[in-house]
């Protein structure tokens, strides 16, 4: 298992955790947003990168957006395909109960509209978003089945990690990052071993899903289109 696929699988484990406690104790919906920028140069990659975490910073902050948003996890993920590359911030969004009601709701536009005023590039048609909600109309079976063969491969990786006693390198902290709520809700109490099905509230259909949407994601720099 290569290391950004096991981080992967790490966080989608993690925030599952963190979806159902929160969807326990509070009323919320949750939004799957992708910023992304594409066909950037391979010479300003850094650069690139820098300018949109300051960016996706200062679109929190707008008033439109802050007043809806109680917290957030993003992982960004670079795709590079020769000499151009593409950069995603893949954003779980917690927002107010009240946010698919009136005058909260921001479309599809209205996003795009923002990350182009956030980074300062309004007429940029490179710098584009994708946005959906995260609902509870899975598939529970497929969910179960997804996360059961998710575990069994993050237990054959611990397995080979500890017989190789190798190191545990955290990534940098451009790749992840939470935010309020979520960022309350890091250190949950242990319900039992992360790694048994059984510890994970397998009802909750959200959680089910927003697991499923982060199989997708890549902590770091992805090279072609492969995993």
């Amino acid at each position: 298992m290569s290391e950004p696929w096991r981080r992967t699988l790490q966080y989608a484990c993690a925030n599952h955790r963190i979806i159902s406690a929160i969807n326990r104790d509070q009323q919320v919906n949750w939004l799957h947003l992708d910023l992304v920028l594409k066909q950037i140069p391979s010479v300003q990659l850094g650069a690139e990168l820098d300018q949109a975490l300051v960016a996706f910073n200062r679109l929190l902050k707008y008033k439109s957006v802050k007043q809806v948003t109680l917290g957030y996890f993003r992982m960004l993920e670079v795709r590079q395909d020769g000499d151009l590359s593409e950069a995603r911030i893949h954003i779980l969004l917690s927002t107010l109960k009240s946010y698919f009601q009136g005058r909260y709701y921001l479309k599809c536009d209205t996003w795009l509209s923002l990350w182009r005023k956030a980074m300062d590039r309004e007429a940029d048609n490179r710098v584009t978003v994708e946005v959906s909600s995260i609902h509870g109309k899975s598939d529970k079976c497929h969910s179960i089945d997804t996360m059961r063969r998710g575990l069994q491969q993050m237990q054959q990786s611990r397995q080979e990690r500890e017989a190789s006693k190798a190191d545990e390198r955290p990534g940098g902290r451009r790749w992840i990052g939470y935010g309020k709520l979520l960022k309350q809700y890091l250190n949950l109490p242990k319900s039992g071993d992360e790694l048994d099905l059984g510890s994970y509230d397998l009802d909750d259909l959200v959680a089910n899903r927003a697991f499923e949407i982060m199989l997708a994601w890549y902590p770091g720099i992805r090279k072609g289109a492969g995993r």
